[in-house]
């Protein structure tokens, strides 16, 4: 079982120890991108179609971007479950944070 928590920062590695932590890393970049951002590849990331939406619909909307993000770049990881960590109501930033297993 691996834990991506998105409200924390995380140092990135060129060459991350084990294959776990470089699985780990990939997750991160994969669901901190939006789509659009990466210049040659912009259907890369999570889509934001949740954005400026109540907060249960925003919800929704991101568990959903996510799962379409995880199967199509990392089909070999299987979603187990996602939660979110809300920022204060002013800012109003949603944070997942995933458990998921590898199925390699």
């Amino acid at each position: 079982m691996i834990i991506i928590d998105t409200s924390k920062k995380m140092d990135l590695s060129l060459a991350p120890a084990t294959e776990t932590d470089a699985k780990v890393q990939e997750l991160y970049i994969l669901i901190c991108t939006i789509q659009g951002e990466c210049p040659l590849y912009r259907d890369f990331g999570v889509a934001n179609d949740y954005l400026h939406m109540p907060i249960n619909a925003a919800q929704t909307a991101f568990t959903l971007a996510i799962t379409e993000a995880l199967r199509k770049y990392m089909p070999d990881v299987e979603l187990n479950s996602i939660r979110f960590v809300a920022s204060d109501g002013m800012r109003g930033f949603l944070n997942p944070i995933l458990e998921v297993i590898d199925n390699e």
